[in-house]
């Protein structure tokens, strides 16, 4: 007798072939792949029978054997503390990761980078945002003095901010400006639209844009805003056909790697994953005055996953030629 608790299944001849942990991800959904993973080595999960393993190959008939009770999260690690990229008596600037908002969402639950400042020191102040997906430099006022004194900076356009992305398409010229207001967009809260005159609820909004480096099917840009707009630059990229890599919302498609492998095949029974599961947005450097004048000029990094997002395409254009 089965337990109420266990879900038994027999594989269909279909899925011949197919890995375990794949087949789980098509029955167990939307539990994630990195769990069930976990709840396989944990012993959660048995096959005619036996424990089973992650890359087991499955034959039409087997049984499956899934002790529902016991698919589990795998233990989340603490987060990090974030990088200090520089800090002076007023400034702070951190290396924000991907997937971390910049202020606490709408529900509450997911306080963000705001859940980092008590242990970063007394009366940090944000006065700039990142998007949650948008990795790199973020700037933090120690103070209501220094706050107000990078409010009026970012409001006169005396701080510079350079971003680099990936975009579908190859842009024509080396270097061009996007010049076209923007609006919220009634349809989608939340997100905005472009327009190319004024007009009622629009704001200009202008972002130099200049190619690092092109790929086959890509291109790698700097971005330099002269405006500081809500989803500026994931918008105006949209806006000239050259949406960001994996910017869902804004027309931008995932990198897959059947995109760029001519002789790709994909495993029975399994959804092609992307290469890269964000947008490849990274602010690179902030230059500002500080509140003694100095200027300082602060440089992040590019993050692990979006190297390797451009050595997989570097690897393939490569094969090309």
């Amino acid at each position: 007798m089965v337990a109420s608790s266990e879900q038994v299944l027999v594989v269909d001849e279909a899925l011949a072939g197919i890995r375990l942990v794949d087949y789980l991800e098509r029955v167990c959904a939307p539990i994630r792949r990195v769990d069930l993973r976990w709840s396989v080595a944990a012993g959660k999960v048995r096959v005619n029978g036996m424990p089973g393993a992650s890359r087991l190959r499955l034959r039409p008939g087997d049984v499956v054997q899934i002790v529902r009770d016991g698919l589990m999260p795998r233990p989340e690690a603490p987060p990090p503390r974030p990088e200090v990229l520089h800090e002076t008596a007023a400034a702070l600037v951190l290396a924000k990761p991907a997937g971390t908002v910049t202020v606490p969402d709408r529900s509450g639950r997911d306080a963000g980078v705001h859940a980092w400042l008590p242990a970063l020191g007394a009366d940090l102040r944000i006065v700039h945002r990142l998007d949650r997906d948008t990795s790199g430099c973020l700037l933090l006022a120690k103070g209501l003095a220094a706050a107000r004194h990078f409010d009026v900076q970012f409001r006169t356009g005396a701080v510079q901010k350079t971003y680099v992305a990936l975009v579908d398409g190859l842009p024509l010229p080396d270097a061009f400006a996007i010049d076209a207001w923007l609006g919220e967009d009634r349809r989608r809260p939340g997100k905005v639209v472009t327009a190319a005159a004024p007009g009622r609820g629009l704001r200009e909004a202008h972002t130099d844009v200049s190619v690092r480096r092109r790929f086959a099917r890509h291109a790698l840009l700097e971005l330099r805003p002269r405006t500081g707009r809500t989803h500026q630059l994931r918008a105006h990229l949209a806006s000239v056909g050259h949406a960001i890599v994996g910017d869902l919302d804004y027309g931008g498609r995932d990198l897959l790697l059947s995109t760029l492998k001519g002789d790709y095949k994909l495993r029975r029974g399994v959804a092609e994953r992307p290469l890269l599961r964000r947008m490849f947005l990274h602010a690179e450097r902030i230059v500002f005055d500080d509140v003694d004048g100095t200027r300082v000029d602060v440089h992040a990094p590019l993050p692990a996953d979006l190297t390797i997002a451009l050595q997989k395409l570097d690897s393939y254009d490569g094969r090309r030629r």
